[in-house]
């Protein structure tokens, strides 16, 4: 039986979620699984609907790799939370799904290309973009083995390199995969980003690199693969 399609959650502790983005989540998305972070869990004061299918915790090991990624990169700077839910689109093949604008800001350190639209597309279009969003190729114009090979080595300029190849190729790649939305980014409202991770990494520096190199094991490819968020 074909696994069904993984959404993640992405809200910012303390921020509320909007009850209609959830619902809408519940109904359009009910034959996939959302995913609802363990740092979103663990802030508390959630909506009951949450603690309802389609929502559910991610896989064990999915959110321990997850956890350990977002602590160590959590030091150079950035959220914790948002890193967590980045990892686990990323580490589960699933797609973020943003229930609001505002966290586009929050999605800015780790975004290889990003584009806005005047208003909100359609439900269908909605629907339809979140399934191709989480089906985005692993690899966009470096291979993940190429993305460990540049954080083990600590070399600055060698994780810059390999980060702009893969912001050209996720430049080239998103006009075409979601050119039914629109041709090119236009407006102010934040529709899709793509997600990597690598710049982060270079940034935390050797302990996240000794991490990915020594523990992450078949992990560290999914954390340096691609993934998308979109905006609902």
């Amino acid at each position: 039986m074909e696994r069904p399609g993984v959404r993640v959650l992405l809200a910012a502790p303390g921020r509320g979620l909007p009850r209609a983005a959830i619902d809408w989540i519940a109904e359009r998305q009910r034959y996939t699984r959302v995913i609802v972070p363990p740092a979103i869990r663990a802030a508390g004061d959630l909506p009951a609907r949450l603690n309802h299918e389609p929502f559910g915790p991610p896989e064990t090991r999915a959110a321990t790799a997850a956890g350990r990624a977002a602590a160590l990169l959590d030091a150079a700077g950035m959220r914790a939370w948002a890193i967590e839910a980045v990892a686990l689109a990323l580490l589960e093949g699933g797609v973020v799904v943003a229930p609001d604008e505002a966290l586009f800001r929050d999605l800015i350190p780790f975004s290889s290309w990003s584009m806005n639209v005047p208003a909100r597309p359609t439900d269908g279009l909605l629907v339809q973009h979140l399934g191709i969003a989480g089906r985005m190729p692993a690899e966009l114009g470096t291979t993940a083995a190429q993305a460990q090979e540049a954080v083990a080595s600590g070399d600055a300029a060698r994780i810059q390199r390999v980060a702009r190849q893969r912001r050209l190729a996720a430049r080239a790649d998103g006009p075409v995969r979601f050119r039914r939305i629109a041709k090119r980014s236009a407006g102010l409202r934040p529709f899709v980003v793509y997600l990597d991770l690598l710049p982060a990494a270079g940034a935390a520096g050797e302990p996240f690199g000794a991490w990915l190199r020594d523990e992450a094991g078949e992990d560290a490819a999914a954390l340096l693969s691609t993934a998308a968020a979109v905006f609902i």
